[in-house]
C-alpha cells in the first residue's frame, strides 16, 4: 500500500528540505522533508487559505492536519495576538512543526493527534479551525475532519477549509452544509475554493 502523508509513522527515509516563503511581506523559513505534503515549496491551497482566512481579533485558532506547520505559523505571524494550536497524526510533521515554530520565533501549541484524539482536545474548543485536508488519505478522513470539528468550535466560530472544487472539494462543501447547516465560499482561484461554515 502506498503511504500518504496522513500516516502516523512514515517509513520513507527522511531527506530534509529547507525553503523560504514570503506571505503578506513576512518571510517564513520552513524545515520540510520526505513523507510530508508539498515538501519543497508552499502549496497553492495553503497559500490561498493563509491569505484569505477570516480571523477575528485575539482568536483561538487550530491548524488541523498542520503538516510542517506553515498555516499555523503564518497566521500567528500575521495575527500575533491569536492563540494558535496545530496538530497532525504524522510524527515527522509534528517534529518539524515544532522546529519551524522555533525557527520563526512564534509561540504555538503543537500536538500529535489523530484529528481530535489527543486528550488535551477533550474539553478544548476554538474560535476558528483552518484546514487543508489530506485528500490522499481519502474522503472518509476528510469528512471526519468536518464532523469532529463541529464539536470543537465555539459558538459564532467557524471552520474554514481549502480544497480543489472539482476534485473532491464540492463533496466537502456538501458535508459542511450537512454538519453545520450552512456552507459558503470565502474565495475561489485557479480551481481552488475556501469553504466556510459557521456555528
Amino acid at each position: 500500500m502506498t503511504q500518504h502523508y496522513f500516516t502516523e509513522k512514515p517509513k520513507s527515509v527522511f531527506k530534509k528540505e529547507i525553503f523560504q516563503v514570503n506571505i503578506k511581506d513576512l518571510m517564513i523559513t520552513i524545515n520540510s522533508g520526505s513523507g510530508l505534503f508539498s515538501i519543497k515549496d508552499l502549496d497553492f491551497g495553503s497559500k490561498l487559505l493563509i491569505e484569505n482566512a477570516k480571523i477575528s481579533a485575539k482568536a483561538t485558532v487550530l491548524d488541523l492536519g498542520c503538516g510542517y506547520g506553515i498555516i499555523g505559523i503564518a497566521i500567528k505571524k500575521i495575527y500575533p495576538d491569536s492563540d494558535v494550536w496545530m496538530c497532525d497524526v504524522n510524527e515527522r510533521a509534528v517534529k518539524l512543526a515544532k522546529e519551524n515554530c522555533t525557527v520563526n520565533n512564534v509561540q504555538c501549541t503543537v500536538l500529535k493527534s489523530n484529528i481530535f484524539s489527543n486528550p488535551l482536545f477533550r474539553d478544548k474548543s476554538f474560535d476558528i479551525i483552518l484546514s487543508n485536508p489530506p485528500f490522499s488519505a481519502g474522503k472518509k478522513i476528510c469528512f471526519q475532519f468536518i464532523e469532529q470539528s463541529f464539536h470543537h468550535i465555539n459558538k459564532n466560530g467557524s471552520l474554514q477549509i481549502v480544497a480543489p472544487h472539482n476534485k473532491g472539494g464540492e463533496s466537502l462543501k456538501k458535508k459542511m452544509l450537512e454538519v453545520f447547516g450552512n456552507a459558503g465560499e470565502l474565495t475561489k482561484k485557479s480551481g481552488y475554493r475556501i469553504y466556510i461554515s459557521k456555528k
